[in-house]
């Protein structure tokens, strides 16, 4: 019995303990009053883009082969080289067109005075013909010998002026101004119509080739401004669409489209770069630059509320235009926002007037 009193006394000592000790009062963070500049967030009507790759190329390439056999003398370019239009780049070894031109005018030499002869010939026999002292079998015997002369002598002056036509073909020169990107053949090879010896891409009209997606070639018209972005020479370049292939890649479902390049010192066919199409308008919330904050590594705007308190709220940004910023998710129209953010603003922090200055709660 005495055990049981002493366990009830002790039971009942700890309750009044308990009933005497107070609850500590919860701790309440302090705010800070902040008088900021606050903007109501606008829509825009803002472009949407789409990005492809691709590398810029030359319109204009050109093989550049002989019209006649003979062997390569000369090859006065490189690769690499600058050239313009009429500048000679190769010479051929000339002694066969030299020789083919000596035959074909001996020939025509011996044409041409063996007419003469004809001719002679024929006025005789026609006096004679006259007087009766030569037959008409051999009036027409001189007259057909005539006539075989003559046609004789046309023949020698085809031939001769193709002989001669030749001689052109000796010295190759460019048909273009361009660069030389590749050489074929070396100096003493045999050169023969058809088979390129150099290889020349015009250094004007060059083009940025690139591939669509076919969800987005639709979108993409002729005649379209499109910004292209050149890495290796750090610019960017307004275009226009100059072709749309209508013809996809069965595997890839992409599309090929050329857009015109502007004339830009520097810019070399094979360059790599980024090309901007403007496929549509929207309407999107855009919010000033300087509102933009960083809180734990994420960038967002502090959004006041009705009570006039600031919450920060993460944002998905977008292209940033003359000193906005387009917002693509986490913010909508007519929401009020702190446009000039002092980094000391605290979750829950009071929001009132523009003038800069801050006071305790």
């Amino acid at each position: 019995m005495k055990f049981r009193q002493v366990v009830i006394q002790l039971l009942i000592g700890l309750v009044l303990v308990s009933c005497g000790e107070s609850e500590a009062p919860p701790v309440v963070a302090e705010r800070k009053i902040w008088s900021l500049p606050i903007d109501v967030v606008k829509l825009e009507k803002l472009p949407v883009t789409y990005m492809s790759t691709g590398t810029v190329v030359s319109d204009q390439r050109i093989e550049v082969s002989s019209r006649s056999t003979g062997y390569i003398r000369e090859i006065l370019v490189h690769e690499g080289e600058e050239v313009k239009r009429g500048q000679i780049l190769i010479k051929l070894d000339g002694a066969d067109v030299e020789g083919a031109i000596s035959q074909a005018e001996a020939v025509h030499k011996t044409a041409t005075l063996s007419l003469k002869d004809a001719n002679i010939d024929f006025q005789r026999f026609k006096d004679l013909y006259v007087k009766g002292n030569v037959s008409e079998s051999q009036m027409r015997k001189i007259r057909l010998f005539r006539d075989s002369s003559q046609e004789a002598l046309l023949k020698s002056k085809t031939a001769l002026k193709t002989a001669l036509s030749r001689r052109e073909y000796i010295d190759i020169s460019s048909q273009i101004r361009g660069v030389v990107v590749a050489r074929h053949h070396r100096e003493g090879d045999l050169a023969t119509p058809g088979k390129s010896i150099l290889t020349v891409e015009a250094s004007q009209g060059l083009l940025f080739d690139t591939f669509v997606a076919e969800s987005q070639i639709s979108k993409i018209k002729r005649g379209d401004s499109v910004q292209v972005r050149i890495d290796a020479l750090g610019l960017s370049l307004v275009a226009v669409v100059a072709r749309v292939v209508p013809v996809g890649d069965p595997i890839t479902r992409r599309y090929k489209v050329k857009v015109a390049l502007p004339e830009q010192e520097g810019l070399l066919s094979g360059m790599f770069g980024r090309v901007h199409f403007v496929l549509e308008s929207k309407e999107s919330p855009v919010v000033p630059a300087t509102a933009i904050i960083e809180r734990g590594g994420l960038q967002g705007v502090f959004v006041i509320n009705q009570t006039n308190r600031a919450h920060f709220r993460w944002l998905q940004l977008g292209v940033t235009t003359a000193g906005t910023v387009e917002v693509r998710s986490g913010l909508e129209g007519g929401e009020r926002i702190i446009i000039a953010v002092n980094p000391a603003i605290g979750e829950g922090d009071i929001i009132k007037s523009s003038t800069p200055s801050v006071k305790d709660e």
